[in-house]
Order: C-alpha cells, then sequence, then structure tokens
C-alpha cells in the first residue's frame, strides 16, 4: 500500500489479543480520552464549555471515570462545571426564581426542554471518530498480505464492527478476503460449541476438560454483541 495509515499499525498490534480488534482498539481508545480528559484538559475552560453543552458525559462513560482512581479531582472539577450548568439553565427566565417556576402550570416541560443536551457526549464524539477510522483502516487493508494474515489467526470481527467494516469495504476482492477469513472464525467458533454442548450433556454438568471450548460460549456473546462501551 502506497499510503499507511497509523492504525494500520495498531490494528496488526492488536489482532494478536482476544477478542475483536476493534473493541480492543475502541476500549484503548476510551481510556486513553478519560485519562487525558482527567489529566491534562479537566481545567481547561474548552473542556468546560464542552461539558457544559453535553450535560456531563453520557451514563457509560462517567462510570468509567471511576476507573480513574487518582484522578478524582478532575472528575470533581468537571462535575461542579456540570452541576452548575444544570442550576442555571433550570432558574434561568430573568428574574424567576426555581420556586417560582415549578409552580407554573407549564414549567415542568420547559424547564426539561432547556435541560436536554445541546452536544454529544464528548467521550462518545470521540471514541466514535476513532472506531469508524479503525473500521475503515481494516477493510482498506484487508487484502495486504500482512493484515489478512493477522487477521486469520485473530478471533474475528464481532458483529457489531463487522457490519461496519463491510460498509466501508471498497472492492469485490476486499469484501472476499474479509468474508472468507471471518467464516474461517464462525465455522471454528461454532465447532467449539458443538464440543462443549456434547461434553455438557454426557456430564450433565459444566465440562471442564473440553481444552478451548471451556470458554466458547463466552467468546460466542462477544463476537455477537461485541465489548461493552
Amino acid at each position: 500500500m502506497a499510503l499507511v495509515p497509523l492504525n494500520y499499525y495498531d490494528l496488526l498490534e492488536r489482532l494478536p489479543q482476544p477478542g475483536c480488534v476493534i473493541c480492543t482498539l475502541v476500549e484503548h481508545d476510551t481510556r486513553r480520552y478519560l485519562d487525558s480528559l482527567l489529566y491534562e484538559y479537566a481545567n481547561a475552560p474548552a473542556t468546560h464549555v464542552r461539558l457544559r453543552a453535553s450535560r456531563g458525559l453520557c451514563a457509560a462513560h462517567s462510570a468509567r471515570l471511576a476507573d480513574f482512581g487518582a484522578g478524582v479531582l478532575g472528575v470533581t472539577i468537571l462535575q461542579a462545571q456540570v452541576l452548575d450548568e444544570v442550576r442555571r439553565l433550570a432558574e434561568a427566565n430573568g428574574e424567576r426564581t426555581l420556586s417560582r417556576l415549578l409552580g407554573l402550570s407549564a414549567g415542568g416541560s420547559s424547564i426539561a426542554d432547556r435541560l436536554e443536551p445541546t452536544e454529544e457526549c464528548p467521550a462518545c464524539s470521540s471514541v466514535n471518530h476513532a472506531e469508524a477510522g479503525h473500521a475503515l483502516a481494516l477493510a482498506n487493508a484487508i487484502t495486504d498480505e500482512r493484515m489478512i494474515a493477522a487477521f486469520r489467526q485473530s478471533d474475528g470481527l464481532c458483529l457489531p464492527h463487522l457490519k461496519m467494516v463491510l460498509r466501508e469495504i471498497p472492492t469485490p476482492a476486499h469484501l472476499e478476503k474479509l468474508m472468507t477469513a471471518q467464516s474461517e472464525h464462525w465455522t471454528r467458533l461454532r465447532e467449539e460449541l458443538e464440543t462443549f454442548m456434547r461434553a455438557y450433556d454426557m456430564n450433565k454438568t459444566a465440562p471442564s476438560d473440553v481444552g478451548a471450548a471451556s470458554d466458547s460460549w463466552r467468546r460466542a456473546m462477544r463476537l455477537l454483541a461485541g465489548r461493552p462501551r
């Protein structure tokens, strides 16, 4: 390939790891974004403006902030900014006080409308952009010898990310490479599921001596549903 995007090498490096490679990269992107948010940008005015507009991070990414114990001051600073914005919006409308607004028959809907976010969760926006880039890079590189070899050695793509990559496939040759390799992963996993089911049926209890098939049901769930954010 003449031009190689940086995440081409990220894909090659992460493909040998268990699970869907794009899920793995998205997890890395999420941690990197949140780490940067807390340790580099928690005091940045632009960060405060955007978080006020989005009413903070979404529930999933807010929950992830608890993973950064050393960043508790950054979490506190950001939550204070968002809370200030929520209070300001709820108490808006000239000289009206919150108690007066709550006494108005139509006040509830008006307050609720003002509290709606005007921007997407910035973590979602950043991670979604990176995720789309990984899908595009894999779609374009799947005919590359190094990439297809690494993909065949991987666990394949989860169904949500397979669909993303399929929508970026540039040529029939790329499509054939991708789907042939992905089908091999599905076939191998189906065989392991069958092995597990047969052993379970004979033992009437969860088998422990079926090798790689012992966690096939877990891998099947991840392969079909993807990894939660």
